[in-house]
């Protein structure tokens, strides 16, 4: 896993910092350390593999926000984000949920109920907030479409109190393209009763997995008033799933999407919708946690 990481986080950089993008002149600071925590699952213990990025810029406790990825599982766009929260002074803890378990990736990996490795984000926070760098007040979470169905469960105090204890909750959650229809429709998929902390979805109007931004406003409109204050959505124009790739176009067929009863699913990159939502991601973060823009020198948005 170290080896794999370590490529990925050389080639994205390298993109990143030979391109136009924005706020990326120079390479964080950073200490880097691959961790492992332990899980139960299927009657037995297994190891969670980790990779922790602290910026060495600025000085501790700092905040932290746990990094989950999709369905096929750890790549560039993981870096991606996490270099970019680490220049704002925000740790990272990008986890591999695949890796421990043997499993390959894609479709065939994920587990039959939704809830079923929320375990892992439970290790992942109890791992941070031993730490003596980390503020255990101040962790958040973030997602990519499985990840994201999974960030937005475990801000449900159903999942959050089972998991991490009554009173305790992740401070804030982004979840890029979750498949807001399975949500309250899908067995283990509830999503009321929300913890008190913000929770920000991005995702593209021409998601064409299961409804896109459509199911996603349907969604928030089918909460509660005291629960849609918790949730907010930016959506992409014409933006697809998955659409913060950096490699070409591809199209797959996933036997859950389309309300479950399979389908093709487009994937289209799209490079300016990939660095708002990056830019936005960080500066919902920091406003989250509190964090100053001037004490990291990073010009506010």
């Amino acid at each position: 896993m170290k080896g794999a990481f370590a490529g990925l986080i050389a080639v994205v950089l390298s993109m990143l910092l030979t391109g136009s993008a924005k706020a990326w002149e120079e390479t964080p600071h950073l200490r880097v350390n691959y961790l492992a925590y332990p899980v139960a699952w299927n009657g037995r213990t297994i190891m969670i593999g980790a990779r922790f990025q602290v910026p060495l810029n600025v000085k501790g406790p700092l905040p932290a926000v746990i990094i989950l990825h999709g369905t096929s599982g750890v790549s560039y766009r993981g870096v991606y984000y996490a270099a970019a929260l680490n220049r704002a002074g925000i740790a990272t803890l990008e986890i591999d949920q695949w890796g421990g378990r043997d499993l390959a990736g894609e479709a065939s990996s994920r587990p039959q109920n939704v809830d079923a490795n929320l375990p892992d984000i439970a290790g992942a926070y109890r791992l941070l907030a031993g730490r003596p760098e980390i503020d255990a007040s101040r962790i958040g979470i973030m997602g990519s479409s499985m990840g994201g169905g999974e960030t937005m469960l475990m801000m449900t105090h159903q999942h959050s109190d089972a998991l991490l204890g009554d009173g305790v909750h992740l401070k804030a959650a982004v979840a890029l393209y979750p498949i807001c229809w399975r949500f309250n429709h899908v067995p283990g998929a509830d999503f009321r009763k929300l913890v008190d902390a913000p929770i920000r979805i991005f995702v593209g109007t021409s998601d064409d997995y299961d409804g896109g931004e459509a199911a996603c406003e349907d969604l928030l409109r089918s909460l509660s008033p005291s629960d849609a204050t918790h949730l907010s959505i930016r959506a992409f124009p014409g933006a697809t799933h998955e659409f913060d790739v950096f490699d070409g176009e591809r199209d797959f067929n996933d036997p859950r999407a389309n309300c479950r009863h399979g389908g093709i699913v487009h994937v289209r990159p799209d490079p300016a919708a990939r660095e708002q939502a990056r830019d936005d991601l960080v500066q919902f973060f920091m406003n989250a946690f509190g964090q100053p823009p001037a004490a990291q020198g990073i010009a506010p948005n």
